[in-house]
């Protein structure tokens, strides 16, 4: 992101903003150049540092321009979300509801292929707390960038974002209390959640032509290389790639967003929980080293905040230390490497 310097009235001055000098006050430094304006760093400079003025960065327009690319994937993931959601409630999956998910599942694929913010979006604002609809279009949108990845041609990627709208249709068929319980589920509440693949896949193996590996990617999305999902136990080759990519996409996404009975990770915990489980030979690991590189691809180049409140660019990533880039911050690096107490909390 190209940055340009300001000088603004204190009054004008916004959560998000990044300082470009330090503020001094009696000799004292306040706010350390490079600092990324919070909440709390805006009342500390209201309380001591009232009526003055501030050089902080200033987006040139190109930022603009991608403000309104993300603001555009918002309102197209919001629009397929919604229209998912109204076909839901219809309480069943028959040949005019399929048409309509294959509708969209084009809708949807011809976006993600045109728009380069997708992954941006994805990642910076995950699903929230919609863990059924925004859920299953973010699913989608990730199996479908991981379809790519592995160099899967049109059809294929078709029947990955078909499965991948419909994987957690069984979610409605369950209590919502157990859906959007704060506290932890019980094991009973668990029994009757991991249902939900099956329940799903009830719902569509009975449309005239369903294609097969739609129905057994919705069906086997829970299912793990070494045996430990469900709802068959079943390991390694018997789990058929499409729903392979389905599980990592929705792992993913869960761990990166909000839900009621958590929060979202930090930035790069996801990824390490994916490259954690695929060691641990519970997602399939040649697919998982696919999606991680693909992503190690986008965060370089993208700008973050330190846990220190510094902003910096990354600049090298390297996927056997996920948690710990090469950061570019004003004319300096800082290798997370060696940089113990300091952590990547937020994208920008």
């Amino acid at each position: 992101m190209e940055l340009n310097k300001k000088y603004i009235n204190l009054e004008d001055l916004k959560v998000g903003m990044i300082t470009s000098k330090e503020i001094m006050v009696d000799n004292t430094v306040l706010v350390g150049k490079n600092i990324y304006i919070t909440e709390s760093i805006l009342n500390k400079l209201i309380q001591f540092y009232p009526g003055k003025q501030i050089w902080v960065y200033a987006p040139k327009e190109i930022n603009h321009k991608e403000m309104e690319e993300l603001k555009k994937v918002q309102i197209e993931f919001k629009a397929v979300s919604d229209s998912i959601k109204d076909i839901f409630t219809e309480n069943s999956i028959n040949l005019k509801t399929t048409s309509e998910i294959s509708k969209y599942s084009v809708e949807l694929e011809k976006f993600i292929s045109s728009n380069k913010s997708v992954l941006k979006n994805l990642i910076i604002n995950g699903s929230n707390e919609d863990s059924i609809y925004t859920h299953s279009v973010n699913v989608a949108s990730l199996s479908y960038l991981i379809g790519k990845w592995q160099g899967y041609d049109n059809k294929k990627l078709h029947n990955l974002v078909y499965a991948s709208l419909l994987h957690d249709f069984g979610k409605t068929k369950i209590d919502e209390n157990i859906i959007n319980k704060k506290e932890p589920i019980t094991k009973d509440e668990y029994d009757i959640l991991k249902t939900h693949s099956s329940l799903s896949y009830n719902a569509v193996k009975a449309i005239p032509y369903i294609n097969r590996d739609i129905a057994l990617g919705i069906l086997l999305h829970h299912e793990r290389n070494d045996g430990s999902g469900y709802p068959l136990g079943i390991t390694g080759d018997k789990i058929p790639e499409i729903a392979k990519i389905i599980a990592i996409a929705d792992v993913f996404d869960a761990i990166n967003s909000n839900r009621v009975y958590k929060k979202k990770k930090q930035p790069f915990e996801a990824l390490q929980e994916i490259k954690e489980e695929s060691i641990k030979g519970k997602l399939d690991y040649a697919l998982c080293d696919t999606f991680l590189k693909g992503l190690l691809n986008f965060y370089v180049g993208q700008e973050v905040v330190l846990s220190n409140g510094e902003v910096g660019r990354i600049v090298q990533m390297d996927i056997n230390n996920i948690s710990k880039p090469l950061i570019l911050c004003d004319e300096k690096f800082i290798d997370l490497k060696t940089e113990k107490d300091l952590t990547v909390t937020k994208i920008l």
